[in-house]
C-alpha cells in the first residue's frame, strides 16, 4: 500500500511537470491564454520536498508570467512573488517581478527587485531604463541620469537610454542641453520621423523656438515627404512671427498631401501675400473650402465685383444657405455699391450670431435709404 502511495504521488509530479512543459511552449509562442488555462487546471504540491518545492516555483513562475503577459499585472506579482518565497528563487523571477511593480507603480519594490536580480541585470537592457525611470519618479534625478550614462557605457548600441536623457533634459526645461543630445541622439541613431517630431514638439511648446526650428529643419532635410514634420515646423514659424516662411513650408507639403493647399494660402493671405494665396487657393481640392477661402481672399483684395461674380458657383457648392456667405456677399455688394443687392442678402441671415455681426452694415444701409446721395 505504502509502494502504491508512492508511486501515486510521483506519476502527479510527473503530469504536472509535463503540464508546465506544456505551458512554458504556450507561452514562449504567444498563447499565454491557453496557457493560463492549463496551468490553472492543475494546484501546485504542497510540502517541504525539493521536488515539491522546484515544481511550486516554477507552477507560480509561469502562472506570473502568463498574467505578465496579459498585462494581468496583480494577479502576475502574487504569483511570482510566491514564486520567490519558494526556496532559493532563480534570479530571472526578479525580473518579470520587477516588470510587474514597475506596472503597477510600485517604484520602489522596482528597485528592490532589480536589486535581486543581481549579475542578469546585464542580459536585460530594458531593466536600465525602468530603473531609471523609477529613480527619477522618486525624484532621485542624479542617480536616474548616472543610471542611464551607465546603461550608454555598458550597451553602446542600444539607444533608448540617450532618447530618455533627452526627454529628462526636457521635463527639466533644459532645453539647450536637451537639443545638443537628441541631435546626438537622432544623428548617431537615425532617428525616426517620430523622434525627430516628438523632440522639435517638445521645444516648440516648451517656448524653445530656435531650437525647435532646427530640429525640426535637420527633420525635413531627412524625411521631405513627411508631412507630419512640416506642420510642426510651420506652427513654429508661425509662433516666431514669420508667416511667409510657414506659408512656404506648407506649400512644399502640400505636393504630398493636397488638403494642406488651403492652409498654404491661408498662411500666405496673413503675411499679406494675397496673390500667392490666390495661386494656390485654386488648388484646393475641397469645393466647398477653396470657394469659402476664395471669397475671403477676393475681399481682401476689394475685388468687390467678383465676390459678387461668384453668386452661380457659390450656389452651386452649396454655399449660399450659409449665413457667413450671406454676409460677405452683402458686404461686397454694398461696397460695389448696390445697397438693394446687399439688404437682399442681410434678410436672408438667421444665425444670431452673425445678425449681430451685421449690425453695422445694416446701419450703413439705412443710411444709404434715407440719403441715398451718400451711396452713389
Amino acid at each position: 500500500m505504502l509502494l502504491a502511495a508512492v508511486s501515486g504521488v510521483g506519476a502527479k509530479s510527473l503530469d504536472l511537470s509535463a503540464q508546465l512543459d506544456l505551458a512554458a511552449q504556450m507561452i514562449q509562442s504567444g498563447q499565454a491564454t491557453q496557457a493560463l488555462g492549463v496551468l490553472l487546471a492543475h494546484t501546485p504540491p504542497k510540502g517541504d520536498k525539493e521536488q515539491a518545492i522546484q515544481l511550486r516555483r516554477r507552477y507560480h513562475t509561469l502562472v506570473g508570467l502568463a498574467y505578465l503577459k496579459l498585462s494581468q499585472y496583480p494577479q502576475a506579482v502574487e504569483h511570482l512573488e510566491q514564486a520567490a518565497r519558494s526556496g532559493a528563487p532563480e534570479p530571472l523571477i526578479y525580473v518579470y517581478l520587477a516588470q510587474g511593480y514597475f506596472r503597477l507603480g510600485r517604484y520602489d519594490r522596482t528597485l528592490a527587485a532589480i536589486e535581486h536580480a543581481g549579475e542578469i541585470l546585464d542580459q536585460y537592457p530594458a531593466l536600465y531604463e525602468i530603473k531609471a525611470q523609477c529613480l527619477w519618479h522618486l525624484q532621485q534625478e542624479e542617480a536616474a541620469f548616472a543610471t542611464l550614462a551607465q546603461a550608454r557605457q555598458k550597451f553602446p548600441n542600444e539607444p533608448s537610454f540617450l532618447r530618455r536623457q533627452v526627454f529628462y533634459l526636457l521635463e527639466k526645461q533644459l532645453y539647450y542641453p536637451a537639443a545638443q543630445l537628441g541631435l546626438r541622439y537622432l544623428q548617431d541613431h537615425e532617428g525616426s520621423v517620430q523622434d525627430y517630431a516628438a523632440l522639435g514638439n517638445a521645444l516648440r511648446l516648451g517656448g524653445a523656438l530656435e531650437l525647435a526650428a532646427h530640429v525640426l529643419e535637420q527633420g525635413r532635410l531627412r524625411y521631405r515627404r513627411d508631412v507630419t514634420l512640416a506642420k510642426l515646423l510651420a506652427h513654429t514659424y508661425l509662433a516666431q512671427g514669420k508667416p511667409s516662411a510657414a506659408a512656404w513650408i506648407l506649400e512644399q507639403a502640400a505636393q504630398f498631401d493636397p488638403s494642406l493647399y488651403a492652409d498654404a494660402a491661408e498662411l500666405y493671405r496673413r503675411a499679406g501675400d494675397f496673390y500667392r494665396a490666390l495661386y494656390l487657393n485654386a488648388q484646393v481640392p475641397d469645393v466647398k473650402a477653396q470657394r469659402r477661402q476664395r471669397v475671403a481672399l477676393l475681399l481682401a483684395l476689394k475685388h468687390y465685383d467678383e465676390v459678387l461674380a461668384m453668386q452661380l458657383a457659390l450656389a452651386r457648392a452649396g454655399l449660399l444657405q450659409e449665413d457667413a456667405v450671406r454676409y460677405a456677399l452683402a458686404y461686397a455688394a454694398y461696397r460695389a455699391g448696390h445697397p438693394k443687392q446687399a439688404a437682399t442678402y442681410l434678410e436672408a441671415i438667421s444665425d444670431p450670431q452673425i445678425f449681430r455681426q451685421a449690425a453695422e452694415l445694416r446701419r450703413l444701409l439705412q443710411e444709404c435709404e434715407d440719403q441715398p446721395w451718400r451711396c452713389a
